[in-house]
């Protein structure tokens, strides 16, 4: 009994000690985001000597944080919908059906995860079809950058729904696209929302695409809001930590929502073995 108290304790410290690598530097930015440019610039995990809440509205109003915020939910929800529609239908099909030309099909897709995309090549085919600077151009991208994954990830799960469930649906009258809507989607749900919480992290906190594909600073995501205001205000160190928390809100308020159905997915597989 005490060797199991003890491992018991242990693990407890191992774990607290572990969690302190993403506390501390969340604590640090909080902190940070309502000290003044003196102290903020000192880079110490300590308590401000006043608390300059106003720094948030600063940058609210000189940072174009609401602009940024907009542009980021119009691009993060349509890349989200366009891959997870996409990704979900695809492994439906990849999973239910057999043959040479799905087969191929899918092994094209999959080839997305081992190809990099290139930049120059990737600008220059944005251009030719009038998509730079534009959008729709960004989401199609990041659509054709995480479908690959969410196929992968999602061709497993339908695979794991037995087949009984299709031969019943079919004797009720449901086929087609009308048996995924009403039996299979229903079923998928959790494994879709872990999904999409994979696409937001990714396409939310992406920089390098919308620094060469959106030349306009009216379309800035969050990421180029950051940047443009650190550029804007240089060593001004308490309004960039400001600027970094409002940019992780939603990250962290997705990740609160979605992480019950990541943890019960992960562990899906351990359980049925």
């Amino acid at each position: 009994m005490r060797m199991s108290g003890a491992l018991t304790a242990l693990r407890l410290v191992l774990l607290l000690a572990l969690s302190l690598i993403v506390v501390v530097p969340l604590l640090f930015i909080l902190l940070s985001a309502v000290k003044d440019a003196q102290q903020a610039a000192l880079m110490r995990l300590e308590l401000p000597d006043a608390w300059h809440w106003s720094n948030f509205k600063v940058v609210f109003e000189q940072g174009r944080m609401l602009r940024g915020l907009t542009n980021s939910a119009i691009v993060t929800t349509g890349s989200v919908v366009l891959s997870i529609s996409i990704g979900v239908m695809g492994a439906f099909i990849a999973a239910r059906r057999s043959g040479r030309l799905i087969a191929v099909i899918y092994t094209l897709f999959l080839a997305g995860l081992i190809a990099p995309p290139s930049i120059i090549p990737t600008v220059k085919l944005m251009q030719s079809l009038h998509l730079n600077n534009q959008f729709l151009g960004v989401i199609l991208l990041y659509a054709a950058l995480q479908t690959p994954f969410i196929l992968l990830m999602m061709t497993g799960f339908v695979k794991a729904i037995p087949r009984e469930i299709d031969e019943s649906a079919f004797v009720d009258g449901a086929r087609g696209f009308g048996l995924f809507i009403r039996i299979i989607l229903p079923l998928l749900l959790p494994s879709i929302t872990t999904a999409t919480v994979f696409v937001f992290l990714g396409v939310w906190n992406d920089f390098q695409w919308p620094l060469y594909l959106l030349g306009s600073s009216d379309m800035w995501t969050i990421p180029m809001s950051v940047y443009m205001f650190k550029s804007k205000f240089g060593t001004d160190w308490n309004y960039v930590f400001a600027d970094l928390l409002i940019a992780m809100a939603p990250v962290l308020l997705v990740y609160a929502v979605g992480q019950r159905f990541i943890i019960e997915e992960m562990t899906a597989g351990a359980i049925k073995g």
